[in-house]
């Protein structure tokens, strides 16, 4: 059974327990730039709909969506443990978790070229054996102005090698900038490994990210150089050991167990920053109803040993799941300030499909923006009662319809398809928390109009 101990006990661990030098004070003030920079990410959806009215009776039927909640109570291991695995892996801002079994390489120094009043510094470069990230930022001229007609042309960016090997993109994104406030992007790059007996490569970038190609200079070339890793430029990287528990809920239905259709959460990773931690997880599932990305998994909160709540952002997990998997990656970032051991308490969504249950609507011949109806029908759908309590021609166009509805269960959000007419918008949404069971949701079906 891992040994449990106190966050001061934790820090001296982890102090004992690395083998490379204090990080210096440049590095700190990234990372510290970088922990506070993060904003908590919310999940919103903007949906944009043209509708068809129809005047006769429309029967819809409709899917659905399952709730379970698991807690994690988070154990700190055996310093041996510790030990084991902190030598493996690495975190370097705005790159994230690398594999440090082999010798890693990082940019001698940035490199900036200005041409017409924009400016692209390549800020980072990080090789392993598995492969080459590359970081730059680009600052725009202050009076650019983007031409009526922009051309949407876009071309990868590639390293070149001194022998002529091209090196294409095999994975890009956005990372945070909001600690370069004079960077209009910033953009990270992963290549495949590059040899370690090659210590420099040009960066050829045919279009900066995010801006068309017809309004910016294209063909940028950067000549860069590598050197070994400074150690005290990689955070250090523990795995952690988890003791799953059930969280039930005082007169919870029996739908809702612990672990239905093979979900589990999990919590892989954590990495020690100078003001905290970033926890890394993922939740995963068995039961091939629930497709892929078909499971939400809900941070509902943190809780220390001493019963008090820890203060939690979002991260980017930046891992994402294989075409297929049933699996989903999960990133948090929490502060010092705390007594182990932490519970993390999860909310779960999955979505699947609907077995039965369907109602009649008949909105009339006329129906008026904003004219509502009640319903007070219910129906059964996998089992389970929904009450469809009423609709509403919601919207800003003619066409859209909007119903309530209420399960007693562990229904939080529904949606709808009228099989006689292909839906041109829909959804479904919760009300008045997403996992508040017995609380009313909204699902919208939408008619083009003619």
């Amino acid at each position: 059974m891992p040994e449990t101990t106190r966050s001061s006990e934790l820090e001296e661990a982890i102090q004992r327990l690395t083998s490379v030098p204090e990080p210096d004070g440049e590095f700190i003030n990234t990372l510290r730039a970088h922990f506070l920079a993060k904003g908590q990410a919310r999940a919103n959806t903007n949906r944009v709909i043209q509708m068809r009215q129809k005047s006769h009776s429309r029967r819809l039927t409709w899917g659905l969506v399952m709730l379970a909640i698991v807690a994690l109570a988070v154990l700190f291991t055996r310093p041996g443990v510790v030990n084991a695995l902190k030598r493996l892996f690495g975190y370097v801002p705005n790159v994230g978790i690398i594999d440090r079994s082999s010798e890693v390489r990082m940019l001698a120094e940035s490199v900036t070229v200005t041409r017409e009043n924009y400016t692209v510094t390549v800020e980072q470069a990080v090789l392993t054996s598995e492969m080459a990230a590359v970081v730059y930022s680009y600052t725009l001229p202050p009076d650019m102005v983007i031409p009526d007609a922009i051309s949407s042309e876009f071309h990868a960016p590639f390293l070149t090698l001194p022998d002529g090997t091209r090196l294409d993109v095999s994975r890009a994104r956005h990372v945070d900038s909001r600690d370069c406030p004079q960077c209009y992007l910033r953009y990270l790059m992963e290549f495949p490994a590059v040899p370690f007996n090659v210590n420099e490569a040009t960066l050829e970038i045919p279009d900066l990210a995010a801006v068309p190609s017809n309004t910016a200079p294209r063909n940028w070339r950067m000549q860069l150089r590598f050197k070994p890793a400074d150690p005290s430029a990689i955070a250090p990287v523990f795995e952690q050991t988890v003791i799953p528990e059930p969280a039930t809920q005082p007169g919870d239905p029996p739908t809702n167990s612990a672990s239905p259709y093979g979900i589990t959460n999990r919590l892989d990773t954590f990495v020690a920053l100078p003001d905290g931690y970033i926890l890394y997880g993922n939740t995963s599932w068995t039961n091939p109803i629930i497709p892929p990305y078909g499971i939400g998994s809900i941070l509902l909160g943190i809780q220390d040993a001493a019963g008090a709540e820890v203060p939690f952002d979002y991260a980017d997990p930046r891992i994402y799941s294989e075409s297929g998997e049933l699996r989903g990656y999960w990133a948090y970032e929490i502060g010092k300030n705390f007594t182990a051991p932490l519970t993390l308490t999860f909310g779960m969504t999955a979505s699947l499909p609907a077995e039965g249950g369907s109602f009649t609507f008949d909105p009339g011949p006329n129906p008026q923006l904003g004219q509502k109806w009640e319903l007070d029908q219910e129906v059964t759908v996998n089992q389970e009662v929904i009450h469809i309590l009423g609709a509403e021609q919601g919207g800003i166009e003619p066409g859209f319809f909007l119903f309530t509805m209420q399960s007693d269960s562990n229904i939080i959000g529904a949606f709808i398809v009228d099989l006689d007419h292909p839906p041109l918008g829909g959804g479904g949404g919760g009300g008045g928390g997403i996992l508040e069971a017995g609380v009313p949701f909204n699902s919208g079906f939408g008619y083009q109009v003619p």
